[in-house]
């Protein structure tokens, strides 16, 4: 949604490695958590991309250097977005999430609000499924 805010190569990579380790943190990546990675790839113009395999990169390696306030607000948006994309908020993506806070110094007001706006895009996205894939339920007046 906000990818196209970031234009370095190495803060895009750094995003995609994040994504990719968040989204296998439960040991599955849930297919809503896959078309995000995709579609990400893509906004990113990264189609090349592939996680690295030997890299366990810490999320202070991938995002501690960001000094950007705006990049960071798009990071954590993101990946919040991913980590409630398959309904479930597991302890490892709380950790990292958690993470992600205290690497960027956000206190806990800043950070509610951005998880409180991931929650309501979320519970638009059902509604708009509901209401596209259900149209014969939506009569008009």
């Amino acid at each position: 949604m906000f990818l196209h805010f970031i234009v370095e190569r190495e803060h895009k990579e750094a995003f995609m490695e994040l994504a990719h380790r968040i989204a296998k943190s439960d040991g599955f990546v849930n297919r809503n958590e896959l078309n995000y990675i995709q579609s990400w790839t893509y906004e990113l113009g990264l189609e090349d991309w592939e996680p690295s395999a030997e890299a366990n990169h810490s999320t202070d390696e991938l995002v501690g250097n960001l000094q950007d306030e705006q990049l960071k607000h798009i990071f954590l948006a993101e990946m919040l977005l991913l980590i409630f994309a398959d309904g479930n908020y597991n302890d490892e993506e709380k950790r990292i999430a958690c993470e992600m806070q205290q690497l960027f110094g956000y206190d806990d007001e800043t950070f509610n609000k951005i998880k409180n706006w991931v929650e309501q895009m979320n519970k638009l996205k059902v509604e708009g499924m509901k209401l596209i894939l259900h149209a014969s339920a939506v009569k008009p007046d």
